[in-house]
């Protein structure tokens, strides 16, 4: 009977003070750490766009996972400029407010509509021609199945 009694007990105090040490958890956002984070981020962003280069073709992530694909018109310190090419206007992004920066737009699938990712490109290439000739060595092999 006591260690039941001691074993809620505990319990009962083990939430309590646990409930009290989340609250007092720092704010991330407010860490210098986090600011130094962000930007170095949009340093990345900047070099990346610049390297890209006014007409080069982008595919541009924003932070809630929206894709937008286009040519770069202008860039600056603080975002950049795309014709977007599927809503066909420009589109002003800020670096602080982008996930990530793809080279190149993601050419249209012809049988889908939905448009490839382009960092991904090499990898269909390599499935294509492995399969090919994984088929071809089959079919051209001597041995009767």
């Amino acid at each position: 009977m006591k260690n039941i009694f001691l074993t809620i007990i505990i319990t009962f105090a083990l939430l309590i003070t646990g409930n009290h040490l989340c609250f007092a958890q720092i704010n991330p956002q407010n860490s210098p750490d986090t600011k130094k984070v962000k930007a170095a981020k949009k340093e990345k962003l900047k070099k990346e766009v610049e390297n890209i280069g006014i007409g080069g073709k982008i595919t541009v992530i924003k932070l809630d996972n929206k894709k937008f694909y286009g040519k770069v018109t202008d860039f600056d310190d603080e975002g950049f400029q795309i014709l977007e090419v599927d809503l066909k206007t420009n589109l002003h992004f800020k670096y602080t407010e982008l996930k990530k920066i793809n080279k190149g737009d993601g050419e249209r699938n012809l049988f889908t509509g939905k448009r490839a990712n382009p960092q991904k490109g090499w990898l269909y290439g390599i499935a294509l021609f492995g399969t090919l000739f994984v088929v071809l060595g089959i079919a051209l092999s001597d041995k009767d199945f």
